[in-house]
């Protein structure tokens, strides 16, 4: 009776493995239609649809700037260069901080709720000022005429986020978000491009995301007619490659915020 226990607990518990691992490689997020659509739905745009739906994206390099108007400089300075140490990762693009203003196309503003919109209005306009509507943290970038981007801020208040246990997040997806990346939807999960997602930190599919924008063939200006076969050319080199396999495993093990937290 004791063998036969055992017997079936190993058949089930082989079943049960089996059954996992052909779950873990069909995750709905590793579907290469499924990891086209988010990238054509994330990627296209704007965050607040004013933008024309083609690719935008940095050919130069980003030099990120940080100012400080309230205290845990360290802190805030670390958490947002480990984030970029990734983003380089994973993009392969010249992503570094700076400590020149004048040498910054990102300016990064830790400050206060009470000093949000007079910083809005000096650096983005009133267009931001109006899409603000009590958003935790914002994020814009401006872009030339081939639809490159040439400069971005990020204001993140951090008395607000802190309000909202968000100051990580803001951080992680707003730097990401001017990379290229500047849509969120609910249909895009596990993603931090999804307000109702509780993902603090990169996923798989934002990794995959990632990679798709910033391979070569994939250009600025781009329309969604222009843009889908090479969206689909790059989830297949990924897919050949066992990048999307193991994107959730790789996003976890390379980001050093993952470490900390």
């Amino acid at each position: 009776m004791i063998k036969h226990c055992w017997k079936r607990y190993w058949l089930i518990a082989l079943l049960a493995f089996s059954s996992h691992g052909v779950l873990a490689e069909t995750a709905h997020w590793q579907q290469p239609s499924f990891i086209e659509q988010s990238f054509l739905t994330i990627a296209l745009g704007s965050e607040y649809n004013t933008a024309a739906r083609v690719i935008h994206k940095w050919r130069k390099p980003v030099r990120v700037y940080v100012t400080h108007q309230v205290g845990d400089q360290a802190l805030h300075e670390s958490l947002l260069s480990q984030h970029i140490a990734h983003l380089k990762k994973i993009t392969q693009h010249d992503i570094a901080l700076t400590d020149r203003a004048d040498q910054a196309n990102v300016r990064v503003f830790f400050t206060q709720e009470s000093r949000l919109i007079p910083l809005l209005k000096k650096y983005t306009g009133a267009s931001t000022v109006k899409n603000e509507r009590g958003s935790v943290c914002i994020a814009s970038f401006r872009r030339n005429a081939q639809s490159e981007i040439v400069e971005a801020r990020i204001f993140i208040p951090v008395d607000r986020a802190r309000r909202h246990a968000k100051l990580l997040a803001c951080i992680v997806e707003e730097i990401t978000q001017v990379l290229g990346l500047p849509r969120d939807d609910d249909a895009v999960y596990p993603s931090i491009f999804n307000d109702k997602s509780t993902d603090t930190l990169l996923t798989g599919l934002d990794d995959l995301l990632l990679r798709i924008l910033y391979t070569p063939a994939i250009k600025p200006g781009m329309n969604e007619a222009q843009v889908k076969p090479k969206v689909r050319a790059a989830i297949q080199s990924l897919q050949q490659k066992g990048m999307i396999t193991n994107a959730a495993l790789r996003v976890r093990s390379e980001g050093e915020l993952y470490q900390l937290f």
